[in-house]
């Protein structure tokens, strides 16, 4: 999913909801105001050729500020953050789901300069206004859930007239670091995602409160609301969705990433699962122990319909999407 270079500039500028800031007379930006607009510009990577980068800033509505940083060679590094705060000049945002990663900005005139931190590493960085900002592709909302502890990340896409599909992302605490990347890709393409809390436990709860409030989303299609389990979560979505008390509503389909090889108890549950709703298995590594877990989940969901990925990068990202626009074409 990400490169050393990439990963450094996938946490660069953006975001989505931000601090209502006074408004200037005439609409133009004041001190009090960050510059709307299409910003391009460059972060220093040491030892590495600087790299490219778009900043979109626009001011949709009275009190709202939103930007997505855009990366033209590398489309699953941009994303939208979710926080801001301009002062005196001073423009700080962080990504969603990924607080202590900030970057810092200072205006001068027509540019940005500033600094990325992330953890103790420090990216000089520098952007230009080139124009008016381009279109919105999606936006980034937290909210809080009936159930899991800690807030919620919806990504919506910006355009809400053809309903789509939709997905409840649980992450565990080793995932939660690439999940708001894997929300932000499917985001791009058109899929809602809720990002909820990262744990290592799922219950029937949780799972439903997550289905119930995508099913209520504007420009959700309620027919086609899935989840995505990674780890031992993965498993135990199994279980839960094993349950006959468990009630509606139910996903449409079921992606399984890095899920832990099914035993001899727990393969009774990914084969009946299998045959209930459409089932996509998910590893992000190519080593023999993958391929042999890969393998022994492939085994014992036991159904054609059911496909099991392996692979790194933008390839398996766009493996996952086809995966969802067939499942999308299939309705």
């Amino acid at each position: 999913m990400h490169c050393r270079a990439g990963a450094l500039l996938g946490l660069l500028v953006g975001l989505a909801a931000c601090q209502a800031q006074p408004e200037a007379a005439g609409g133009q930006a004041s001190a009090a105001t960050p510059p709307t607009g299409h910003f391009t510009g460059t972060l220093e990577v040491p030892g590495q050729p600087a790299l490219r980068a778009a900043l979109e800033m626009r001011h949709p509505r009275p009190g709202r500020y939103d930007a997505e940083l855009v990366i033209a060679t590398a489309p699953s590094l941009s994303f939208v953050a979710d926080t801001l705060t301009f002062s005196q000049d001073t423009l700080r945002f962080a990504r969603p789901g990924r607080p202590g990663q900030t970057l810092t900005l200072a205006r001068q005139g027509d540019f940005w300069r500033g600094t990325l931190a992330l953890d103790s590493a420090r990216y000089p960085a520098l952007l230009l206004r080139r124009g008016p900002a381009e279109p919105a592709v999606y936006r980034v909302r937290r909210d809080e859930l009936a159930g899991p502890k800690g807030e919620s990340v919806l990504f919506s896409p910006a355009d809400e007239t053809l309903p789509g599909i939709a997905i409840a992302l649980f992450p565990t605490l080793a995932t939660a670091p690439m999940a708001p990347a894997w929300a932000d890709a499917l985001a791009r393409e058109g899929y809602t995602v809720l990002l909820l809390p990262a744990a290592d436990t799922l219950v029937p709860a949780h799972l439903s409160a997550a289905l119930t409030y995508l099913h209520r989303v504007p420009g959700v299609d309620t027919a086609r609301v899935g989840a995505w389990a990674a780890g031992g979560r993965a498993t135990l979505l199994a279980v839960v969705l094993a349950e006959p008390t468990l009630g509606s509503p139910r996903p449409a389909f079921v992606i399984a990433q890095g899920a832990p090889a099914p035993t001899e108890a727990t393969r009774p549950l990914w084969r009946n699962l299998a045959r209930t709703e459409r089932v996509l298995g998910l590893y992000e590594t190519t080593d023999a122990a993958t391929v042999r877990t890969a393998a022994s989940l492939r085994a014992a969901l036991a159904n054609p319909q059911a496909r099991v990925l392996r692979g790194q990068g933008a390839g398996l990202n766009e493996a996952v999407v086809g995966w969802l626009r067939e499942l999308q074409a299939a309705h």
